[in-house]
């Protein structure tokens, strides 16, 4: 279950207020009457290169991917995509050297474009401007707290990359899947099993594809932080920024869409979700 999350507000001055991104993905909802602004930089401040995406922009008929403040990568119609009365939920990817901008709900983007010079990117701005304010909310804030109990919990995933923390004595256990419930096919990511000793990446609940020493990999006192990736049917976990630890090709890959969470055998979690 996850608890309430803040909301930030935004005013009319077209002045972005900047946050860290460890992640590759960000998913956020934004109230507002039309020009709701997002910046990818490499640093707390407008740099060179940026990205910017503008959502809703030119009295709100339109939405499109710029890059160095110059020419529009990209723009398409979006008539009504934002409202000033309720949220609108959207999620921008920016993995592979391409960025890609969706809706909520919706994996096929609506906007996507190469990214003509890749940079590292560490931080994104949020703004409101051109006599629009705004209301956000980002996802990666969520907390969500799981029992012990091997009862898978589900979130939409977009992009192919997250990140996470939790902080469990054993058994952080994660589901890939095409919906929000279990599904064959389904792909299973299993830190700190067996007692804290191993970690494990599992098929339709059958078994393990491959299986490594992990000892002490997860803690109940500190929140520990991974990654997963699973571009094209290729399997990856790591932890914090290193290489991966586990990794296995699906020789018939599939789409994912969601992500499940569950702790069990004794542990309960707390997690914290980048996608």
């Amino acid at each position: 279950m996850a608890d309430d999350w803040p909301s930030y507000g935004t005013d009319e001055n077209k002045e972005y207020r900047y946050r860290n991104i460890s992640g590759k993905t960000l998913h956020f909802q934004v109230k507002a009457a039309h020009d709701a602004h997002i910046a990818f930089t490499s640093a707390s401040e407008e740099t060179d290169p940026m990205l910017e995406v503008f959502i809703g922009g030119w009295e709100g008929a339109a939405s499109a991917i710029r890059f160095k403040k110059t020419d529009d990568l990209v723009k398409v119609d979006t008539p009504d995509i934002l409202s000033e009365e309720e949220f609108r939920e959207f999620w921008i990817a920016f993995d592979h050297d391409e960025v890609r901008v969706g809706k909520g709900g919706e994996w096929e983007p609506f906007m996507q474009a190469p990214i003509p010079e890749p940079f590292s990117i560490t931080h994104y701005g949020y703004s409101t401007g051109w006599g629009a304010i705004g209301w956000w909310q980002f996802h990666g804030e969520r907390k969500f707290a799981t029992e012990d109990c091997l009862t898978y919990n589900y979130i939409p995933v977009y992009g192919d990359t997250f990140e996470f923390s939790v902080s469990c004595s054993n058994d952080a256990h994660l589901a890939l899947t095409s919906g929000p419930e279990d599904t064959t096919p389904m792909y299973e990511v299993f830190i700190g099993g067996w007692e804290n000793q191993h970690s494990a990446i599992r098929l339709n609940k059958g078994e393990d594809m491959i299986k490594a020493d992990t000892p002490d990999v997860v803690c109940a006192e500190e929140a520990r932080k991974f990654w997963v990736s699973f571009k094209n049917g290729r399997i990856r976990v790591g932890y914090k920024d290193t290489d991966p630890f586990m990794e296995w090709t699906d020789p018939e890959p599939w789409k994912v869409t969601h992500i499940g969470y569950c702790t069990g055998w004794g542990a309960t979690g707390k997690w914290q979700f980048e996608y």
